[in-house]
């Protein structure tokens, strides 16, 4: 419904379907937003397995229902491994609260990643991992360090935990491996590409490279307390441990599982990042869920509290999170975004355009164009394309009305090679003339 109406956007949605696009024609991983092969600024060799699916349908809307789909079935494994360790309707509870769980949303809403395919893949390796089909795990753990570079760096602390609570011989094989691919992927790999790890500017505060950034975080106390403790990071923390009654706090075995994903959030400046509205959970939920069954499996265990209490408590907190912070909830859903009059005028505009054309377009407007070999988010062409469109009243992508105007006035500066039309006194949309 989103995609439907106008509501995604350039990143991340039109980077990755320009991506599908242009490998089945021939140019393996490349779009033009990120002007470079998308392996370059993240390795997620995943993604070639769902090529042949989108192959079928090339079309966003494939993506966006593989990425619902494969969210659903996290449910699955997070279900048997319940089933493991407890009984009664336990397992059905639980596999509920995944499939309520707010963050689990909002990561499914806000476009198209490939790391939110990281969540079933885990959830099913802690399943053979518990049934000691080591097999099994492996490939699933292998599958969990092809979805992005940042998540082998999990898969590091799933070998950790392993060593230390499970099986130490597994346990070193996992971390070992993980490391060693880490080394390989930022080292030789994504540079073969023509990049590397990038978004280390989210982390300034602590330097500009990765080992510099690790090193002041340790040495430092003072700088990574003052990070990390803000209001907006303890609200942030709130939301994510308040659906599931902050059980995983009682399996404290399972809180080293935590500590990538906490600390690629309440490290960063980027407010995005913590405010429990996109991807970024995608690394946290389930260590979330698998914590919360083995922290009731202690609780359970200890016969203090009743089942019914503890129950009630968890259906309690889950029912006052969707309600408060999910997508989802009566009192969240944005029904006025799905019947918003700009998606008529949008899909007029894109019929418009002929699909050999170049095209310079407003972020809504560009996940619905991007089959074509030029296709850019408004401000970022390299060149004068074919069409522009232009939403007059949103300057998103420039820092300042200055900003735009210096960018219109290129265009106006070529009034004899462009036809220029008025939509509802708001958008314009620039064509080349012949």
């Amino acid at each position: 419904a989103r995609h439907y109406t106008f509501q995604t956007q350039t990143w991340d949605l039109a980077v990755f379907e320009q991506s599908f696009y242009n490998t089945i024609h021939g140019n393996f991983m490349f779009n033009t937003f990120e002007k470079t092969n998308h392996f370059a600024i993240h390795f997620s060799p995943f993604l070639l397995l769902l090529v042949p699916f989108y192959a079928l349908w090339q079309n966003p809307y494939n993506l966006l229902i593989l990425q619902a789909l494969a969210l659903a079935l996290g449910a699955l494994p997070l279900y048997l491994l319940a089933k493991q360790h407890l009984n009664d309707r336990w397992p059905i509870l639980i596999a509920i609260l995944y499939l309520i769980y707010p963050s689990l949303h909002w990561v499914n809403l806000f476009d198209f990643h490939a790391v939110s395919f990281a969540i079933p893949l885990i959830l099913a390796s802690f399943y053979f991992l518990n049934k000691k089909q080591y097999l099994w795990m492996a490939l699933f753990l292998i599958l969990t360090t092809s979805v992005a570079e940042n998540i082998i760096v999990a898969v590091f602390f799933i070998g950790l935990y392993v060593l230390f609570f499970k099986n130490k011989k597994v346990g070193l094989i996992i971390a070992l491996a993980s490391l060693i691919y880490f080394v390989l992927v930022a080292k030789l790999i994504m540079p073969a590409f023509g990049g590397g790890i990038v978004r280390l500017d989210r982390y300034a505060q602590f330097g500009t490279t990765a080992t510099e950034i690790i090193t002041n975080v340790i040495t430092n106390p003072g700088l990574t307390i003052q990070t990390i403790f803000t209001p907006a990071k303890f609200l942030y923390l709130f939301k994510v441990f308040l659906p599931v009654a902050f059980i995983p706090f009682v399996a404290w075995p399972y809180l080293i599982l935590f500590i990538p994903g906490l600390a690629q959030n309440l490290l960063a400046v980027l407010e995005s990042q913590f405010t429990n509205f996109y991807q970024y959970d995608s690394i946290l939920i389930p260590f979330i869920f698998v914590s919360v069954i083995f922290g009731l499996k202690k609780l359970l265990d200890k016969q203090r509290y009743s089942q019914r209490i503890i129950g009630s408590i968890i259906i309690f907190c889950a029912l006052i999170s969707f309600t408060w912070n999910s997508p989802l909830s009566p009192f969240n859903f944005p029904l006025a975004r799905f019947t918003h009059p700009r998606a008529k005028v949008f899909k007029n505009i894109v019929k418009m355009v002929p699909e050999d054309a170049s095209v310079a377009a407003y972020t809504n407007l560009v996940p619905h164009l991007t089959h074509r070999q030029y296709i850019y988010m408004l401000g970022q062409e390299p060149f004068l394309t074919d069409y522009v469109i232009i939403d007059g009243q949103d300057l998103l992508g420039f820092a300042n009305q200055d900003e735009f105007d210096k960018y219109f006035d290129q265009y106006r500066q070529q009034a004899d090679q462009y036809e220029m039309a008025i939509i509802d006194e708001r958008y314009y949309i620039l064509t080349r003339k012949n």
